[in-house]
């Protein structure tokens, strides 16, 4: 059965912007029809005061995610820090981990360092059996991450055995590919679902313009509620659904200028969609 999640960095700006405590937000979205968060791992270290506050706001860790630099980080090191993950994300609950394995830097050997990726990938995906998760890659929007095209994604799958996807709706148009390309060709390996907008609508910049991201084109996509924008996400839903998708659909837009409120738009949105609306 499908169920709605957000990722709890939201949580924690809406309740910057609005002075309500995190225990309040967290309610308030709750009565969305969200149930599931997606958690940066250094989130949840202090166990002992996180895990009772989703509990007693009903919320559910669904994935967490953590940076990586497997191209250059020391093996040991490496591994010792995925196993990290792993354990604190069962001890929560949850049977999944996006791992951002690294970046490709100026003079690098991009070959070395995606056999590395690929090693300390395996390495994880083997260690998560015992821990009854799966491990995923997204399409990150960074031209310095091998896996931010679909080509790229496909080499990983193909080389990182238990290696799964979580596809990211909004990440494909940042290097100028087509989601539902992306999907096509990649839905056989897909077990979690990033909902992500995009807009070329200024008015939704910050006083700063600090949330708006440049594609490979230079144009800048702001943030937008689930729906909102120009990705097509109806359609891409609609192709999961009948696909027979029965996963988890997180919302995702950092930078929003008023997150409380695209929060809830995202979800009466995706509501209507899960509804066949």
């Amino acid at each position: 059965m499908n169920r709605t999640a957000v990722f709890y960095e939201h949580i924690l700006e809406a309740s910057a912007q609005t002075g309500k405590s995190t225990a309040e937000i967290l309610k308030e979205v709750r009565g969305y029809g969200i149930d599931g968060l997606d958690c940066d791992l250094w989130r949840l270290e202090d166990i002992e005061q996180v895990k009772p506050l989703f509990e007693n706001s009903g919320f559910k860790v669904i994935s967490t995610y953590n940076f990586y630099d497997f191209g250059h980080d020391n093996i040991d090191e490496s591994t010792k820090k995925l196993h990290h993950q792993l354990e604190l994300t069962a001890r929560y609950g949850a049977d999944k981990v996006l791992a951002v394995p690294g970046f490709i830097g100026k003079g690098d050997d991009p070959d070395m360092i995606k056999g590395r990726m690929c090693e300390l990938l395996n390495i994880m995906c083997e260690a998560a059996r015992d821990y009854k998760i799966t491990v995923t890659l997204e399409d990150f929007d960074d031209c310095n991450a091998p896996y931010s095209t679909i080509s790229g994604l496909e080499y990983f799958m193909k080389n990182v055995d238990g290696l799964k996807y979580t596809f990211d709706t909004g990440n494909f148009a940042y290097s100028l590919e087509s989601a539902e390309e992306g999907y096509e060709r990649l839905k056989a390996h897909i077990v979690h679902v990033h909902l992500k907008d995009r807009s070329f609508d200024k008015l939704r910049a910050s006083a700063d313009n600090s949330n708006g991201k440049a594609d490979l084109s230079g144009k800048i996509m702001y943030p937008s509620e689930v729906c909102g924008g120009y990705i097509g996400i109806e359609g891409l839903v609609k192709r999961l659904l009948s696909d027979g998708y029965g996963g988890v659909f997180s919302i995702e837009h950092f930078g929003a200028c008023d997150q409380l409120m695209y929060i809830k738009k995202s979800a009466e949105n995706i509501n209507k969609l899960l509804k066949g609306d």
